[in-house]
């Protein structure tokens, strides 16, 4: 990795005009400086579009970065994920950071992110969570359901896993897309987000422990906003059908060949633990 990567930020937006102000000047705001946006809006309906093109194009904006704002629009909605992809086909970073649109980053999050990457040789790293309601209180230890997701990123909770990977073969405990950070010569082994509704940041994450081991920040630098209008407590059913396609998945690569990341969970890596963990979870019925 350079010493100073260029660090590209995608950001897919969908019905975020509410927010997308936010999520904007969180990015603007980064103390890290090498930094290029790319903004995919997936045909949204609202008043989304005009309002990223009035940001980038305000002097504020074009001041704080040197590498212009990309802005795309699909003329059709397609889903986050092709969003996502497209967003990054179209950026030149080392380094691909998401963020999504709704939601927001703390000023240190890039650098710190960068400083883990470099620091320790990590390829894809993802922080601990704070979540916030429509006007931008932490809602973290108040709200019934981000009392149980809030408990996936706690240091008790990793420490139950013998490393990172099983505990993201758990749950989803990076919580969001938006919370990713990696490489992209991570991104070109892995391949393009696939196409499932509410879990294609499960499906990547599982795809890269494979091929890597993620590394967990344990600060507060990403802030998930619950409205009432993300994917984060409604579509239930749709996401326990698409939870046990990508498990199947997952459990199907690494079953039989041995995996690029010496301790991702597999029967090869860690034969005996591996069969007793899928026990303990429940998982067998997607081996």
């Amino acid at each position: 990795m350079s010493k100073n990567p260029l660090v590209s930020i995608v950001i897919p937006c969908y019905k975020h005009e509410k927010f997308i102000q936010r999520c904007l000047e969180s990015v603007a705001a980064q103390t890290y400086e090498n930094i290029e946006v790319v903004i995919v809006d997936d045909c949204s309906p609202d008043g989304s579009a005009s309002e990223i093109q009035r940001l980038i194009e305000s002097e504020s904006w074009r001041s704080r970065f040197s590498h212009p704002a990309q802005f795309h629009g699909f003329t059709k909605n397609q889903g986050a994920h092709a969003a996502i992809n497209y967003g990054i086909t179209q950026s030149k970073g080392e380094i691909i950071a998401l963020v999504n649109s709704d939601d927001a980053y703390h000023p240190e999050r890039i650098k710190a992110t960068v400083n883990a990457m470099q620091k320790g040789g990590h390829e894809f790293v993802f922080s601990r969570v704070q979540y916030i309601d429509e006007d931008d209180r932490v809602i973290t230890n108040s709200h019934r359901v981000v009392r149980t997701y809030s408990k996936y990123q706690t240091v008790f909770n990793f420490k139950q896993f013998p490393s990172v990977g099983f505990a993201c073969l758990s749950a989803n405990v990076s919580i969001s897309t938006g919370n990713f950070v990696f490489t992209r010569a991570l991104f070109n082994s892995v391949g393009e987000f696939n196409d499932y509704r509410c879990c294609h940041d499960w499906d990547f994450l599982l795809r890269s422990i494979i091929y890597t081991e993620p590394f967990f920040l344990e600060e507060d630098l990403y802030y998930y906003r619950l409205h009432g209008k993300n994917t984060f407590e409604s579509l239930e059913v749709i996401g326990q059908q698409e939870s046990a396609s990508l498990l199947r998945n997952f459990f199907s690569k690494v079953q039989c060949h041995w995996p690029p990341n010496a301790i991702a969970p597999s029967p090869l890596n860690w034969p005996g633990f591996f069969e007793l963990f899928i026990e303990w979870h429940g998982l067998e019925r997607f081996m």
